[in-house]
């Protein structure tokens, strides 16, 4: 079984440390390292359950972290920026205050809700936040909305009903 690690930290170089530290320590891979605005740090790793879990532990000085076991195949695409491009009677965006919650928060409606994975921005030019847009028919998208809004702190949640094709090359 597969897990990501997500930390998020308010300084670049503690970051960069932290990341040194797993990486010497544990048996994982790098999907994402980087700096997001206003001046921080994170990095997104993966693999096995437990190499995922040892290296989190050592963690020192992040300000949010989260593991998810079991990670949809999904959000590993999402990761890589492998978009689904589709028709779709209804997209949902949704954004975050940071980069944690977002990942949680997407693998969470993926295992619950079927929808597509449009997209997956992470901090950059975000001040920090993330969002996801996902597609799929009007009733999928809605619960997707009530699981989120009602597991997570959330900046702001956006339906729209019935897409223009050309939308999806703008999110």
């Amino acid at each position: 079984m597969k897990s990501i690690g997500v930390a998020e930290f308010n300084n670049i170089p503690t970051g960069v440390e932290q990341l040194d530290k797993v990486l010497k320590n544990v048996d994982v891979d790098v999907y994402r390292g980087g700096t997001t605005c206003p001046g921080k740090y994170y990095f997104i790793v993966y693999g096995e359950v437990e190499a995922v879990n040892q290296g989190m532990a050592l963690i020192e000085g992040s300000n949010r972290t989260e593991i998810i076991s079991g990670v949809a195949p999904e959000i590993i695409q999402a990761l890589n920026k492998k978009n689904v491009e589709s028709k779709f009677s209804t997209i949902g965006v949704f954004e975050f205050y940071g980069i944690p919650e977002g990942v949680k928060a997407l693998d969470l409606v993926i295992k619950s809700v079927e929808v597509c994975v449009l997209k997956l921005i992470l901090g950059w030019t975000l001040a920090g936040k993330s969002y996801f847009v996902i597609g799929g028919d009007t009733s999928s998208v809605e619960e997707a909305v009530v699981l989120v809004t009602g597991s997570f702190k959330i900046r702001d949640v956006k339906v729209i009903n019935n897409p223009s094709k050309d939308l999806l090359v703008f999110i």
